[in-house]
């Protein structure tokens, strides 16, 4: 029984290590979630903390590693983020050019989700039954259309009722 008194100490212990380390990475993974949620979506670039350390990834992407406790019983906690996409306010298409050419008309339907600018099939079919193209899902509404981005777009809507785009 004296050769097996240690073994049975070790196993004795092993709940108490397992709450201790359970306790540390609950603690690491509330930090690394608050810190992620304070920055995701921001336009602050992250500030590590004592807690804390952050990587930029590139691209506005970010990872952040919080650890708690010390020894065997550290707990470490590794989350990605992104910050909001920085907006130029230069437009990045100075000469226009656009991947189809712009129709001449528009009909009064609204291009389908699953070919939001006509350009796959849609228009094409609508030609055959004598209607222009159909109005692409960036010009739905005003505020589909100051969403948009026009780098996105796969032709130019400024000059067909729709205007510039106010942010280029």
């Amino acid at each position: 029984m004296g050769i097996a008194a240690p073994q049975i100490a070790n196993m004795s212990l092993q709940p108490v290590i397992a709450q201790k380390r359970a306790e540390n990475f609950g603690v690491a993974e509330s930090a690394a979630v608050i810190f992620a949620a304070q920055y995701e979506g921001g336009e602050d670039e992250p500030v590590a903390t004592d807690v804390c350390s952050t990587t930029d990834l590139g691209n506005r992407s970010w990872q952040v590693t919080c650890t708690e406790g010390e020894g065997r019983f550290v707990g470490e906690v590794t989350r990605a983020f992104r910050l909001m996409p920085e907006i130029s306010q230069e437009y990045t298409n100075p000469d226009r050019q656009f991947a189809f050419q712009t129709p001449l008309q528009y009909s009064h339907v609204e291009c389908p989700p699953n070919d939001q600018w006509g350009v796959m099939w849609y228009n094409e079919h609508l030609k055959a039954g004598n209607l222009d193209a159909c109005i692409p899902s960036p010009a739905w509404s005003e505020a589909r259309y100051l969403e948009s981005n026009p780098d996105d777009w796969l032709y130019d809507l400024s000059d067909h009722g729709y205007g510039r785009h106010p942010d280029y």
